[in-house]
């Protein structure tokens, strides 16, 4: 079992969610929910399976001013909703709720709180933790929904087909049509050429760079390939994520709770690369808007026909 987001992919998923099925227990009564008391710490987790944000490129789990504020509501209020949780090998283990289960640490809260007992599969419970998050105020980045949507992607291939439509993924993760169609297509053609010997243009050439079995890569992996980004682009991209595990584990995962000392405290650090630094903050937070307005606006891309 991997405990840093970072260093899960997709292929974890996929053997974890097969030995899990084995491990389940469900309750008798599937008739309206069913609830369970549980002390918060003893219920585990189980990244690989339940968690569909990715904070700071997977560095860390929680967004901590989000624990602070549930703590805070514990402290006024006592318990918060019923976090959902199944059992596996006679564990309680959540499935939505990370933050208030962390919340319940942080107050020093030890006595059983009410948890909701998940009476599905733990596919399905793969899928409700999705759903419910789609629902919080917590926002979920546009690449934690990328990566889930390219999760269900490998989960629904069958070697033939697809068991859920692209409506249906969409839906659930959040994620753009567009965006699906490219997944499923890179998916299929990159199979039936490693798996069948197809000719494709786009299974080639995600074969010969990427290697004969994509689940063991992300999305923004696969979709660099895709987009012939260059090597300066691609490692570009690759220390920035490490820079910012770095700045994780150094520090905290906030540099400041207030703005102006984090912009205080960069210019002291380095006065020269301030400007160009504040260009290329501009320039970036541009391009991830442009990139969640292409989502809303389903941008097109080219080269990939429609695979339902």
């Amino acid at each position: 079992m991997k405990h840093q987001l970072s260093k899960i992919k997709p292929l974890d998923t996929v053997k974890a969610l097969q030995a899990a099925e084995a491990e389940l227990e469900r309750p008798e009564n599937t008739v309206g929910p069913v609830y369970v008391r549980a002390a918060p710490q003893d219920i585990v987790e189980r990244l690989e399976l339940f968690q569909p944000r990715r904070p700071g490129w997977g560095t860390r789990t929680l967004e901590t001013s989000h624990v602070n504020n549930l703590k805070a509501r514990i402290i006024r209020k006592g318990e918060l909703d019923p976090p959902l949780v199944v059992k596996l090998a006679g564990r309680w283990t959540v499935v939505d709720g990370h933050h208030r289960l962390a919340a319940y640490a942080k107050a020093k809260h030890t006595a059983p709180i009410k948890c909701e007992w998940f009476a599905g599969t733990v596919r399905e419970a793969m899928d409700a933790s999705l759903s419910r998050n789609e629902k919080t105020h917590l926002r979920v980045d546009q690449g934690d929904k990328w990566e889930a949507a390219w999760l269900r992607t490998q989960l629904d291939w069958d070697g033939d087909g697809w068991t859920s439509s692209k409506q249906q993924v969409v839906t659930l993760t959040g994620c753009g049509e567009g965006t699906v169609a490219k997944m499923r297509q890179a998916f299929k053609r990159h199979y039936n050429y490693s798996r069948h010997g197809e000719h494709h243009a786009i299974g080639e050439k995600l074969h010969n760079t990427l290697g004969p079995d994509l689940r063991v890569h992300t999305w923004w992996k696969v979709n660099r390939v895709l987009l012939d980004l260059s090597p300066k682009e691609f490692d570009a991209n690759e220390a920035a994520a490490k820079l910012s595990g770095q700045l994780t584990r150094k520090m905290t995962t906030k540099l400041s709770e207030d703005p102006e000392v984090t912009a205080q405290a960069l210019w002291l650090y380095d006065r020269d690369t301030y400007p160009k630094l504040l260009e290329a903050m501009q320039q970036h937070l541009r391009s991830q808007l442009d990139a969640e307005r292409a989502e809303v606006d389903q941008g097109g891309y080219g080269g990939l026909e429609d695979d339902d």
